[in-house]
């Protein structure tokens, strides 16, 4: 993986003109980022919902005394 002060020089010796695209894609980026985190919290949500309502998967927490989720 490349450095960020590697990354840094090669943005800089770019001509302006390329800034904007740049600009872009880090934007883009960020908002793929979002949009993963809000995808796995969606699913944890729901594999609490799961939890809770479905005593199948939680009937070994009994066999140890520990919940794995606030029940």
């Amino acid at each position: 993986m490349v450095e960020k002060s590697v990354l840094i020089e090669e943005i800089n010796t770019l001509h302006p003109k390329y800034y904007s695209e740049i600009i872009d894609f880090v934007i883009f980026l960020k908002k793929k980022k979002t949009r993963n985190l809000l995808s796995l919290e969606k699913a944890a949500e729901m594999a609490v919902d799961e939890y809770r309502s479905n005593k199948e998967l939680t009937a070994f927490c009994t066999i140890d005394s520990e919940n794995f989720v606030d029940l």
